[in-house]
């Protein structure tokens, strides 16, 4: 990463020169304060382009602080010291910390959907598309950090949205991430009724395997923090590594055989809709940027998220090769999605009990970005009631969970198939805000670099000056953004036929199994 660093120097926040440099909370506090209000104002129609621009100035001199209390205003709350009994500390979370609770969100329900990728596009083309988003996401996390580094105030990708286009795209960003996050945890319940239909061998009917799902879900949601799930992600990261590798094992066990002439190339029954839902099935595999300002704002030390982002992908790209190619070779053109049912009964039954901290805690970890965005978007005139722990604290939270929860149970129901349901969710939101929107970003920041903050002026002058290697980044950007645009119409192609052709009996809320 050290020619992007080098790259995008322009981007990044100068360091404080001397001690004196740092400035006590309160100033620090107020500063920030000033930046939340005027993403508010933004998002209430007010375009003044002086108070913006002395706000993001503001806010660059703060993010140079790094000792002490970090200087980044809260999403749903401030960092302090010492909260006491009566308060909820936020930014309490190191690397490690950061790094875990990334595991646990992005490496779930996408890694099982991987085999089934394979199978339909071939080893080397599904390795090579593994590996290639792999790093195009490494390099999207690191282009999202950058840009919460100098819009420390930011807390999602809803505001940054609000300061690039702002009220329009505050509405906009706001619809889509929260859009993404329910479909995300409607995901998560309908792999629990799965697992429910496979452990049960289907006692009951399905639509209450989802709503016992979407209640457990409910309760484990309810702490306000990152943290607090944080030993709960340690669980849900071993749980998916162990079940994945007994499947594994099984699996190559019982050697159910590869077909020789799909290994290489695509089967010949894999259409161009097909084939992009499958790459929209791996995107989402990737998909955990849409927590990365939250996140970030939870870490006492902010700068030490690429650490986090590092351990994260290393651990995605070996992971995700390892179970994709195993279970492929073993289970040839039979694999299922997900994957774990590929194995015999008895050991699908254990791999699913092993799962089910993964199947809960990752879906829990996307219900609290959105829950956390309309908290504090409830509270944003009255906002230290979010750091109580009162009543009308707890209820308003409790109220926010809850309807998320209702509207994610109700599009479980209506696309109970889990390859359809990834496929459209890989589509419509992972293909953007995995990949396209940060690219995005990236040329609002170099052009706003480059025109001095306005857009406007010495831009082109300024554009002759830059150096290869931002002429280099700026292809690649493009590259991702076209990408994303053609995967996001050919997967939603891809995936809506699936789900109109579908000739099982999984039908919208229906009794019948989803296995």
């Amino acid at each position: 990463m050290a020619d992007l660093e080098a790259a995008n120097e322009d981007f990044q926040p100068s360091p404080p020169t001397t001690p004196e440099s740092r400035v006590d909370y309160n100033a620090r506090k107020a500063a920030n304060d000033n930046v939340l209000q005027v993403v508010a104002s933004v998002s209430s129609g007010s375009n003044d382009n002086t108070d913006l621009n002395q706000a993001e100035l503001g806010v660059q001199k703060e993010a140079a602080s790094s000792s002490g209390i970090h200087s980044v205003s809260q999403g749903v709350g401030e960092a302090t010291e010492d909260g006491g009994p009566s308060k909820i500390d936020y930014a309490t979370m190191s690397w490690w910390h950061t790094g875990i609770i990334m595991i646990a969100e992005t490496v779930s329900l996408g890694i099982l959907s991987l085999p089934k990728a394979l199978s339909t596009m071939g080893f080397v083309p599904g390795v090579l598309i593994i590996v290639l988003l792999g790093i195009l996401s490494w390099y999207t996390g690191y282009v999202t950090y950058q840009v919460k580094q100098r819009y420390p105030a930011i807390t999602s990708f809803a505001d940054i949205f609000a300061l690039w286009l702002g009220k329009p795209g505050r509405w906009f960003g706001e619809v889509a991430q929260n859009l993404l996050l329910i479909f995300i945890m409607a995901a998560h319940i309908v792999t629990f009724s799965v697992m429910l239909n496979v452990l049960t061998e289907h006692r009951l009917c399905t639509i209450a395997f989802m709503a016992v799902g979407a209640a457990v879900s409910f309760l484990l949601s309810t702490p306000r923090t990152f943290k607090a799930n944080s030993k709960a992600s340690v669980f849900s990261c071993i749980s998916i590594a162990t079940a994945t590798l007994i499947a594994m094992i099984a699996i190559g066990i019982e050697k159910k055989g590869l077909h020789t002439s799909f290994a290489i190339t695509p089967s010949p029954e894999t259409s161009l809709g097909s084939a992009c839902m499958s790459v929209s099935s791996i995107i989402l595999a990737y998909n955990g940027h849409i927590a990365y300002p939250s996140l970030i704002t939870e870490m006492r030390q902010p700068r030490d998220f690429p650490k986090a982002l590092a351990l994260l992908i290393t651990t995605m790209i070996s992971l995700y090769l390892v179970v994709a190619v195993v279970i492929y070779y073993y289970a040839g053109q039979t694999v299922q999605s997900p994957a774990l049912g590929s194995a015999s009964p008895l050991t699908a039954k254990i791999a699913y009990a092993i799962a089910i901290p993964t199947i809960l805690v990752a879906g829990v970890i996307a219900a609290l970005v959105a829950a956390k965005q309309l908290y504090r978007h409830l509270w944003r005139r009255h906002s230290h009631v979010m750091r109580e722990k009162s009543l009308r604290a707890r209820a308003s939270w409790f109220a926010v969970l809850a309807a998320l929860y209702l509207l994610a149970w109700l599009m479980a129901e209506s696309v109970p198939v889990f390859q359809q349901l990834l496929g459209v969710i890989g589509a419509l939101f992972g293909t953007w805000f995995a990949l396209g929107f940060p690219a995005l970003f990236w040329f609002w920041m170099w052009w706003r670099g480059e025109a001095g903050g306005s857009g406007s002026g010495k831009a082109p002058e300024a554009i002759r000056r830059r150096s290869w290697r931002t002429w280099g980044l700026v292809a690649l950007n493009a590259v991702i953004v076209v990408m994303s645009a053609s995967i996001c119409v050919l997967g939603m192609y891809g995936s809506l036929k699936a789900i109109v052709e579908n000739e099982s009996d999984r039908r919208p809320f229906s009794c019948a199994s989803n296995v």
